[in-house]
């Protein structure tokens, strides 16, 4: 094995870095529907509530169609990163022609995820989403034709890296995977707390008061806002908690705001 990478071409190399991508990219994308949301060193985002208000949007309020929805992309996902790891286990063994077809189907897959997500976009009218997902088209499609013409190119490229490019590859490594890494653990430390936390509430006149969620802010700290405010405010009683209309509310947990409207207690 250590003769097999000590011995890589370049293009090779670049292919592998394919593989690896996109096998990474499907697996932590299952992994964030698994998990659900965000939680301690992991920023994801409630893939089921996500869908449900995508759907509620265009009038669909049945949260069945929505989670159909999710499970389809959910498996169109899963098969993607079989087959990606598998070209990948097949590129380790030197079996060009079947890694060939094994990315011939994890790339398919993947061009049809993002032209249904690209498709749902337009229906629902996340124009943020539309963005990344026809970013994303691209980038498969040209994924596919690196892969092919580097095939091509392979036997007459440098048949291995010299250590100064060894050295100059881990340097790279190290500095992304440091860069990374702290930007997690700062963001945890320093601004995770915005998960939990209560909120507190402004007074915008008369007996009403508006709390704006921030960013990823959820269900504790809205169940933590109403206990905040119940206790800032004794002498008021809620009458009725509301947002904005749905032609008006945001997709986005961060476009949240709700109004209390309150009564003075007898």
């Amino acid at each position: 094995m250590i003769s097999h990478w000590k011995n890589i071409s370049r293009s090779q190399l670049i292919r592998y870095s394919i593989l690896i991508y996109w096998s990474l990219f499907w697996l932590l994308n299952m992994i964030d529907k698994i998990i659900g949301g965000s939680h301690f060193l992991w920023v994801g985002r409630d893939r089921f509530a996500q869908f449900q208000k995508f759907f509620a949007s265009a009038g669909i309020e049945s949260p069945v169609i929505a989670d159909f929805a999710l499970v389809i992309a959910a498996a169109l996902e899963a098969f993607a990163f079989v087959f990606f790891t598998g070209a990948l286990l097949k590129l380790l063994k030197n079996n060009t022609e079947t890694c060939r077809s094994w990315f011939f189907i994890g790339i398919s897959l993947t061009l049809a995820t993002f032209t249904i997500f690209s498709i749902g976009d337009h229906v629902f009218g996340d124009r943020f989403e539309l963005l990344e997902h026809t970013l994303f088209w691209f980038l498969t499609l040209f994924s596919w034709v690196v892969f092919n013409r580097l095939e091509n190119i392979s036997e007459n490229s440098p048949k291995e890296l010299n250590k100064k490019q060894f050295i100059g590859a881990g340097i790279i490594a190290l500095f992304l995977i440091g860069i990374t890494s702290f930007s997690i653990f700062d963001y945890n430390k320093n601004f995770f707390s915005r998960r939990t936390d209560s909120l507190s509430a402004v007074p915008i006149g008369g007996n009403i008061y508006k709390i704006s969620f921030p960013f990823l802010g959820g269900s504790t700290v809205f169940e933590k806002s109403i206990r905040r405010f119940k206790k800032e405010h004794p002498n008021k009683i809620i009458d009725h908690i509301y947002t904005v209309p749905n032609e008006l509310r945001l997709k986005k947990a961060d476009g949240l705001i709700f109004y209390i409207a309150t009564q003075e207690r007898p």
